[in-house]
């Protein structure tokens, strides 16, 4: 018999023989009673300069590539899309704090791995400044799709950038 009930259980099977082998081959490790620490140093300490590098790649990329000539207001929206950007993963983070001791940022700054770069915080990076950066300055330039294109492509540009020095300057462990 084609189809019914033998196809549907062995497409189940399948499923259920395919997650089985992916979870049994992806590792997976629990560090119970542990701490993590900086080795070389904090995330916190380069932060200012990756702040810095951040807002240059992207003023210019919005000045050049976007075509907005109002170079006080490029630097006024990329640092208020930024900032917002950047505390967003502290905000969440303090957040996750208050079951065990309140809403603290200051452990949020300084405790366990945080501030790692990677594909998620890239796309916390486009969801948060696009939207910011490209509703204020629209009205600023000829061709809103290269506003759009620059902003997103210079925060690829940073946010990548970013993860490079994090790994190469702030290395820690369990």
């Amino acid at each position: 018999m084609r189809g019914g009930v033998w196809d549907m259980n062995r497409h189940r099977a399948l499923s259920a023989l395919l997650i089985g082998t992916f979870i049994m081959l992806i590792p997976v490790t629990a560090y119970a009673n542990s701490s993590w620490h900086w080795i070389t140093v904090s995330p916190m300490k380069i932060l200012p300069f990756v702040i810095i590098l951040t807002l240059i790649v992207e003023i210019a990329s919005v000045y050049l590539v976007g075509k907005v000539k109002n170079f006080r207001r490029i630097f006024y929206v990329v640092s208020l899309a930024n900032l917002f950007s950047y505390l967003a993963p502290y905000i969440e983070r303090a957040y996750r704090f208050i079951p065990t001791g309140g809403f603290s940022i200051s452990s949020a700054f300084n405790k366990g791995p945080f501030y790692i770069v990677r594909l998620g915080y890239l796309i916390l990076t486009i969801v948060i400044e696009l939207p910011i950066a490209y509703w204020l300055l629209r009205k600023q330039t000829d061709n809103q799709k290269m506003l759009a294109i620059s902003i997103i492509g210079s925060n690829i540009l940073t946010t990548v950038a970013v993860a490079i020095v994090e790994r190469i300057v702030c290395i820690g462990q369990w």
